[in-house]
């Protein structure tokens, strides 16, 4: 359930960020209802931004639906997977309230919020199944690693550098605002620097830890396809020119889809090197701990 949750959340923020694209966002300025209408409102398919906005809508009613039931699977589990699992359909909550006031108040700031809280929803999605996963439960003891300190951390700064990303990149998207565009543009290489990093020191580093191993290889994937996204929705959206309308509102989407699927990776890295590397001065002080005991 974990897993079929995050995964919905992907069409999701795929659909909020064509929203943002196609002005769609005041289709229908009432809500919870859409033009008076909870579920079905009249010819609500026949337009286009009105077929993009009650299509989020109810995409966020499904969700919502989804977080209760994983939500509940994990209160059965406890502990941890309880509260993460509770923090989660949280989050998802303020998310769809966030979504309504922005319609009622027409604030583009809240829009800009609304949006960015969507990413930190998918992240939690992707932590609940992590730790659900089989890999994760069948990981066994940490490892002592003398680089696993410089390693923690430096995933821990990519993850900010990526949210940092993400808040700049809402900014021009939803403000057109020049100094945002040239701060993501500029940022993006620090991004890309780190990301890579991170992800060439996992496969060299730690190879024989599957699942470090296995987030390395999708995070060297996914900066690579944003590399070209980020390239494409520049070019459609900032430089213009006569391109396909699809296209349009595909290459600014799909960037945001895979920055948020950068974030959850690097966040997901970041709690396993917490979780499977253990420094050296870390296993040095709990072995003079354990010969203390036995003597």
């Amino acid at each position: 359930m974990a897993i079929v949750l995050a995964g919905a959340l992907l069409p999701l923020i795929v659909v909020g960020a064509g929203v943002t694209s196609k002005d769609a966002g005041m289709a229908y300025p009432d809500w919870p209802t859409s033009g008076g209408h909870l579920v079905n409102p009249p010819g609500w398919w026949q337009g286009e931004k009105t077929l993009w906005e009650h299509g989020h809508r109810l995409l966020g009613w499904g969700v919502g639906t989804l977080a209760i039931v994983s939500a509940f699977f994990c209160g059965r589990r406890g502990g941890t997977l309880r509260t993460l699992g509770l923090a989660t359909l949280f989050a998802i909550v303020i998310q769809g309230v966030l979504g309504g006031i922005r319609v009622r108040a027409v604030s583009t700031p809240l829009a800009l919020i609304h949006g960015v809280w969507g990413q930190v929803c998918f992240c939690l999605a992707c932590v609940v199944g992590l730790l659900t996963s089989r890999g994760w439960l069948e990981s066994g003891p940490a490892i002592e690693a003398r680089s696993a300190t410089f390693f923690q951390r430096g995933t821990l700064g990519g993850m900010i550098c990526v949210f940092l990303q993400l808040v700049s990149g809402a900014v021009q998207r939803h403000f057109g605002v020049r100094e945002a565009l040239i701060a993501h543009l500029l940022w993006a290489v620090v991004v890309i620097l780190v990301l890579s990093w991170a992800a060439m020191w996992a496969l060299e580093q730690y190879p024989h830890v599957a699942l470090l191993a296995r987030l390395g290889r999708m995070l060297a994937v996914m900066v690579g396809l944003q590399m070209i996204l980020g390239g494409l929705a520049f070019l459609v959206t900032v430089m213009g020119g006569d391109w396909p309308a699809t296209l349009r509102w595909a290459a600014p989407s799909a960037h945001v889809l895979v920055g948020a699927m950068l974030l959850a990776c690097v966040l997901l890295m970041t709690v396993c090197s917490r979780r499977l590397l253990r420094p050296v001065a870390q296993t040095a002080a709990a072995d003079a701990k354990t010969a203390v005991a036995t003597s």
